[in-house]
């Protein structure tokens, strides 16, 4: 399936113990480490391995936010910083499903 969201608001987090919480271990999901520029955690309404397409930069979607965040995509960043500095912002965002689910 794809969906097209015109308003999504979107956020920016990295690894650190601010932006994940105490736990912070730095695994995403999926069970693996994220990667800049490819990783971006999803609403739960979509299934994890979700491609999702904002302004024309393709992310999978590999990682999950927390509850209170759930209709927000947050791309993942190396350094808090340069997710601080993305902030939030409202972008149009495509989504496109896998056929099959990832566990």
């Amino acid at each position: 399936m794809i969906y097209v969201l015109t308003n999504a608001v979107v956020t920016a987090y990295c690894s650190c113990q601010i932006c994940c919480g105490r736990n912070a271990k730095g695994i995403d999901a999926s069970g693996h480490k994220p990667i800049e520029g490819i990783t971006i955690a999803i609403p739960r309404r979509f299934p994890l391995g979700s491609r999702v397409i904002i302004e024309g930069h393709e992310y999978i979607g590999s990682d999950r936010l927390s509850k209170r965040f759930n209709s927000r995509f947050d791309i993942y960043f190396k350094s808090h910083s340069d997710a601080v500095r993305f902030g939030k912002q409202t972008k149009r965002v495509t989504v496109i499903t896998p056929k099959h689910k990832i566990k």
